[in-house]
């Protein structure tokens, strides 16, 4: 049997503690959870990146988009109305009653908020119908007529269809834009410009 009283005895100092291995395991969990944020804050910057990226496309595309003038037309049984550029800051409201045939173009001024220019005409006349009320359709459509900056027509022009028999004609409006530019108001009287009629049986000796 060995002699135990030949080992060496190394007594404990009161600092010293042993390793516990509930320690070891709580440091390395510890860690664990440092790398597994980092790796949740690089994915959230990664993903605001792209969508920052794909918001700032987004916008390009659509500013990249052409812009659109829209024109609307309605009609009822007494009345027709329907809209049309008439400078570069206004449009002009156009309203037809069906029963006197009167046309009527009220524009805006932006400036003032108010209706400051009006032209009127009679659809009767222009198609012949002889003052009788008929039923109508009409429609504007754009024309870039050649003239001076300050009297040059407005560029919409307005077609109006007496459904009772075809025929249309095509009127213009007379707006100035240096009595809109000095606020002043303005009255006329709509031009017709040219008559037509849609027919389903055309005129031979017209067309030779």
């Amino acid at each position: 049997m060995s002699d135990s009283s030949r080992l060496p005895v190394v007594d404990a100092m009161p600092g010293d503690q042993p390793a516990s291995p509930v320690t070891g395991c709580c440091g390395g969990l510890r860690r664990l959870w440092f790398a597994g944020a980092a790796l949740v804050a690089v994915a959230g910057v990664g993903a605001a990146f792209f969508a920052g990226r794909q918001s700032q496309s987004a916008t390009v595309d659509l500013n990249s988009l052409p812009l659109i003038d829209a024109t609307a037309a309605v009609a009822s049984e007494d009345y027709s109305i329907a809209t049309g550029p008439i400078s570069d800051r206004a449009e002009g409201l156009f309203v037809l009653d069906h029963n006197s045939g009167l046309l009527q173009c009220h524009v805006i001024y932006p400036r003032l908020n108010q209706f400051m220019a009006s032209f009127t005409a009679n659809v009767n006349d222009a198609l012949g119908t002889g003052g009788k009320g008929g039923k109508y359709i009409m429609v504007t459509g754009a024309a870039n007529f050649q003239g001076s900056a300050n009297q040059r027509l407005a560029p919409s022009v307005l077609y109006v269809l007496d459904t009772s028999t075809g025929n249309f004609v095509c009127f213009a409006v007379p707006f100035s834009q240096a009595m809109q530019n000095s606020r002043k108001p303005q009255t006329g009287t709509l031009i017709p410009l040219a008559n037509g009629g849609a027919s389903l049986v055309p005129d031979r000796d017209r067309l030779r």
